[in-house]
């Protein structure tokens, strides 16, 4: 792939393959350099133009990440800001992330892979130790000891660099006021999950009210079903949102007919859900949901809302 970049530059002005066509004409470009038919590396290069030939930029999230106020560290920085300043400088200074070091599995003999990889092994450890030292220059400047940021955090964050993400949950609000900013600027198309959203607090006001479940006995569904849109349509009043959209009677219906159940299917999803964010947390690895999370088990489809 690189040898083929390096020559497709040249030909076109130091510019990368874009369009498809372009990528269609690299491909065969890199198919002249076969010496048989069937050389498998040539084949899996082939699969990885789309992935590997493209243009690198900062991910959206690291970008917040080094504008952050959090990232102009104080005596009162935690290691990870203080670590996150350290990268920030890195790049501003180099123009590019730490190198993680990892490197894809291909087709070759052991000893090209064994070599390469110790290439990329030996980069990132390089870019490590140059975050380590920005990492002392700024213990340094605070007067704070050495020691204070780890050299595991350090490698770690380097090596995972263009993955890192800050998440700050919000401070727990009223219902109310949660509510009415998070949905203020939702469209409310039909399949929009913020209607359940709504339709919760409806049901929870219902309860309150009636001192029964919507829908508890078969005789009570009509007149609950009626019952439940005002409440709805109270709720977006008080929230300040708008009463002109439609009513998604499909699941009024269903928050009706359920009548306070509980599905055992709908239950297990739910219950799985909650041991991944919990597995997530407690070894602070992928990225958590925030902070609303809203299954239908109808229609199959899950949001996210953060209130």
């Amino acid at each position: 792939l690189l040898k083929c970049l390096d020559q497709w530059r040249a030909a076109h002005a130091g510019e990368i393959p874009k369009s498809y066509k372009e990528k269609t004409e690299f491909k065969s470009l890199i198919n002249t350099m076969r010496r048989k038919a069937d050389e498998e590396n040539f084949n899996e290069a082939c699969l990885m133009v789309n992935k590997c030939v493209t243009s690198v930029s900062v991910p959206a999230q690291i970008k917040e990440l080094f504008a952050d106020p959090a990232c102009s560290v104080t005596t009162s920085s935690t290691p990870f800001w203080i670590t996150a300043a350290a990268v920030k400088r890195f790049y501003n200074v180099r123009g590019v992330l730490p190198l993680s070091g990892r490197l894809d599995d291909m087709t070759a003999d052991s000893q090209s892979f064994v070599e390469l990889q110790s290439l990329y092994r030996n980069k990132a450890g390089s870019d490590a130790q140059a975050v380590a030292g920005y990492v002392q220059d700024h213990l340094k400047k605070l007067n704070m000891p050495s020691e204070y940021v780890s050299r595991d955090l350090i490698s770690k964050f380097s090596k995972n660099s263009s993955f890192v993400r800050v998440i700050r949950t919000n401070p727990v609000k009223s219902p109310s006021e949660a509510v009415c900013e998070a949905l203020e600027t939702f469209a409310y198309e039909p399949d929009d999950l913020s209607h359940v959203v709504l339709l919760f607090r409806a049901t929870q006001e219902f309860v309150q009210v009636h001192g029964r479940w919507p829908g508890d006995r078969d005789e009570n569904i009509p007149a609950d079903e009626v019952k439940l849109i005002e409440i709805y349509r109270a709720v977006q009043e008080r929230l300040g949102l708008s009463t002109e959209t439609a009513i998604p009677n499909m699941l009024v219906k269903d928050f009706v007919r359920f009548g306070g159940t509980e599905v055992p299917s709908v239950a297990a999803f739910c219950g799985g859900i909650a041991a991944h964010e919990c597995t997530k947390l407690i070894t602070c690895q992928y990225v958590p949901v925030d902070n609303c999370f809203v299954y239908n088990g109808g229609s199959q489809q899950t949001a996210v809302y953060k209130f």
